[in-house]
């Protein structure tokens, strides 16, 4: 198997291979940006939060890229997905990530909001995190207790059965 791609015009030149869509990104970088600087990357990387919500590696390489693109929409959804997947953990890159990426997070109101819950973490079930682009939230509006315990009603009659 030739990992390295030829350019037909000139097959002695060797070209970078793009980033497979089936089997990951391989590169282990954090600092991905560098390397593949492009949606495609960070849409890769979603998916693979999506499947795998606690690899931090992939979060932090999805913070990089929409960051290093500029787009403060998509960085902050990023970031909120880390923030899910950190729950009450992490309490320093929390902190890091909301004092690096203020601004794409202020834009959204999220700034005040994540700070707010810095200590505790956040819930993946509140609505005020379903931004677009964020891939972990699950948005529950009103009560969220979908089982309660129902009241016995046992009336004395009904307990004795004698045949």
């Amino acid at each position: 198997m030739n990992i390295f791609i030829t350019i037909p015009d000139a097959p002695e030149r060797l070209q970078e291979p793009a980033p497979p869509a089936d089997f990951g990104l391989p590169v282990r970088t954090l600092d991905i940006a560098a390397v593949w600087r492009s949606p495609a990357t960070a849409t890769l990387l979603a998916g693979e939060i999506g499947r795998h919500p606690g690899n931090l590696h992939a979060h932090m390489q999805r913070i990089s890229v929409w960051h290093a693109l500029g787009n403060p929409a998509q960085t902050a959804a990023a970031v909120v997905d880390l923030w899910i997947a950190l729950g009450a953990c992490g309490l320093d890159l929390r902190t890091r990530m909301l004092r690096q990426h203020h601004g794409a997070l202020e834009q959204h109101n999220l700034d005040i909001y994540l700070h707010a819950r810095l200590h505790r973490g956040v819930d993946r079930h509140d609505p005020q995190l379903a931004l677009r682009g964020v891939v972990l939230a699950r948005p529950v509006e009103g009560n969220r207790a979908f089982l309660r315990s129902a009241p016995i009603h046992a009336s004395p009659a009904s307990m004795s059965r004698t045949p």
